[in-house]
């Protein structure tokens, strides 16, 4: 064998080495890189070509002073090579030197300079690197984000909100940690491995053949009988990271009722089972991925003296073997530790590919539609309103949520004309929040067709008829800001027209209570979900913010269903003063709600199935009289 090694050429031996590598990458590299490719815009990809070419300059830096030390040892141990070697005469004559002595601390200062300019150029790869990551980190999330906020309604409907913002905030920071981070380091790693070996081949071929054989043997045998356990962990930490992410927010969502209940505890053992799983897999992968370490530090000691003997057996003289020794022995001191760390961030790679293969795929299916989602939300945030002078109408409307096994509307036909008040009333399940869902835009129907005025209401136009409503749901989403903030939710705080809120909080009789009994008024901070407000202040703060740039049609689903009948009261005063000058739309459960609605509509198992003023109910429906006395 070592025969075999001594008689094959330079070319040979790269020839494996390449070989060795590129089989490395076939097996692990090629579907990653396409995958992370795919996240990566034109800008991004520009900034990975630079960062790239810069861990090609510092490979080369290192092959370099590794090189130097060379010459630097020949001459320390034979200054006669300095005459002797035409390459080292040759520069002792052009830099006019002519003193051995001055000759070889100006070698040692080289060699030195080369050092320290391949540490500086570490450090710069290592800085280009970190700042690459950390800002493709905030991009992608932030892409990630604005992906998700871009999906349709539907899409919310059947994925749970603590997986998304899991994704957003935990699989990112594995993708930009567990796989791009590995994958620079394995290019940059690869390039340096690459560098030293072919150095040591130029210099012998068989002792770098044998390093390669036996330090990447020992690499890859560990890697081969660990990567389908790096592959399972991967997988159990995403679904680990996932329960995580559920438990905590549930628990933390719900901390009223689990106090309430006493069982805070049950919620905690969830967490503590996800986070111990995950945990426990992180040992696992650490303890892999540092295995080699151990095992290879007594090879590579070992090696040197296996290299001293078989420079002993080819009859080198000591004055040759010390300038190879050194040579090999700071090859030895740069190619461990960057061996060690690719077959590290190898280990990482495995494991994380699952978490990238999460965020790919909704990435993905997010582009399907349309490629920069950021663009579109920003183009349709001030869409102009659609025309509305006549009337909605609602015509043989078909409805199935997915995985259902019925309609939740069938050949429903509903007309709103404009400026009129409207009730939806019926049993519980009957498709009334459905109906307002697909006159709010939110869900597309099936079959039939919505249209204002005539014109059929589309994904071209659904924004600018959203411009024309004001929605306000059964239950508020409060965020922990102030008054106005929540009242003009989501809009800059440089274009919130306080005019607009105090007229909004008029209308919703909340403009008294915020200005006499607030100290900071339309600036009290409410806290999270408006812990310090009451229910029926949530309520109107909702009807405010429904009502902050005066649309055109209000619709209120089961808007007052939580408030006691003296608050309800005074809500539904603040609605009906706007009658005859917006279109109302009010889902109920309480009738009395509806009573002064200009036409009511009965639904039952998706369907109109009557439809009047309160007291043409009152005589043809046997439900409604039932519902009334309730």
């Amino acid at each position: 064998m070592q025969g075999d090694l001594e008689k094959s050429s330079p070319e040979s031996q790269l020839q494996i080495f390449t070989y060795v590598y590129s089989f490395l990458w076939s097996h692990i590299g090629v579907d990653v890189v396409k995958k992370l490719s795919l996240l990566l815009n034109q800008r991004d990809r520009r900034q990975f070509w630079v960062l790239l070419a810069v861990l090609l300059i510092v490979a080369l830096i290192e092959m370099i002073g590794i090189a130097s030390i060379l010459p630097f040892m020949a001459v320390v141990t034979n200054p006669d090579t300095i005459h002797s070697n035409q390459g080292l005469h040759f520069v002792y004559e052009s830099l006019g030197f002519s003193s051995d002595q001055d000759f070889l601390i100006f070698l040692g200062l080289a060699v030195l300079s080369l050092l320290v300019i391949g540490n500086g150029s570490k450090a710069l790869s290592t800085w280009l690197t970190l700042r690459f990551h950390n800002r493709l980190y905030y991009f992608l999330a932030r892409r990630l984000l604005a992906t998700y906020m871009n999906r349709p309604y539907q899409f919310f409907l059947g994925r749970n909100t603590s997986e998304l913002g899991k994704n957003i905030l935990g699989e990112i920071q594995v993708v930009i940690g567990g796989v791009l981070d590995p994958v620079t380091l394995i290019i940059s790693s690869s390039l340096v491995c690459f560098s030293i070996m072919s150095l040591l081949v130029f210099v012998n071929p068989g002792v770098a053949a044998a390093i390669a054989l036996v330090l990447g043997g020992a690499y890859g045998a560990i890697y081969l009988i660990a990567r389908r356990k790096l592959s399972a962990v991967g997988e159990q930490q995403v679904q680990a990271n996932l329960e995580k992410y559920k438990h905590a927010t549930e628990a933390l969502n719900g901390i009223k009722d689990l106090k309430v209940l006493g069982r805070e505890i049950t919620f905690l053992r969830r967490f503590g089972e996800a986070a111990e799983r995950h945990a426990d897999n992180n040992v696992i992968v650490g303890v892999i991925s540092q295995l080699p370490r151990f095992a290879l530090e007594i090879i590579a000691f070992g090696g040197i003296l296996l290299v001293v003997l078989y420079f002993v057996q080819q009859g080198e003289e000591a004055s040759n073997m010390v300038p190879l020794l050194a040579l090999y022995a700071f090859a030895g001191y740069r190619l461990m530790p960057t061996l060690q760390q690719l077959f590290a961030s190898i280990s990482k790679l495995r494991t994380s590919i699952p978490a990238l293969d999460v965020v790919y795929n909704d990435f993905l299916s997010g582009r399907a539609a349309q490629d920069d989602a950021e663009e579109v939300l920003r183009q349709t945030t001030d869409s102009v309103a659609l025309k509305f002078d006549d009337r909605i109408k609602m015509e043989n409307i078909e409805f199935r949520y997915q995985e259902s096994q019925r309609p939740a509307l069938r050949s429903l036909n509903i007309e709103i004309r404009k400026n009129t008040s409207v009730g939806l009333v019926g049993p519980t399940g009957c498709g009334k929040t459905t109906t307002v869902d697909i006159i709010l835009g939110l869900l597309a129907p099936s079959s039939g067709v919505l249209e204002i005025d005539g014109i059929e209401i589309t994904e071209k136009n659904r924004r600018h008829w959203q411009q024309n409503i004001g929605y306000v749901p059964q239950h508020i989403y409060i965020s922990d800001d102030t008054i106005a903030r929540n009242i003009a939710f989501g809009v800059p705080d440089s274009d919130i027209d306080m005019k607009s809120i105090r007229r909004a909080a008029e209308i919703a009789n909340l403009a008294e209570f915020v200005e006499t009994d607030l100290a900071d008024g339309y600036g009290t901070e409410i806290g999270e979900r408006g812990v310090r407000l009451s229910g029926g202040q949530r309520q109107r703060i909702g009807i405010a913010r429904a009502m902050y740039k005066d649309p055109s049609v209000l619709i209120m689903d089961e808007a007052t269903s939580a408030l006691d009948g003296i608050t309800e009261e005074s809500v539904m005063d603040a609605v009906n003063n706007l009658s005859r000058k917006k279109t109302v739309i009010l889902i109920a459960h309480r009738l009395t709600t509806v009573m002064d609605c200009d036409e009511i509509f009965l639904l039952e198992a998706g369907r109109v199935i009557a439809q009047g003023s309160y007291n043409d109910l009152m005589k043809e429906s046997q439900w409604f009289r039932s519902a009334a006395r309730t």
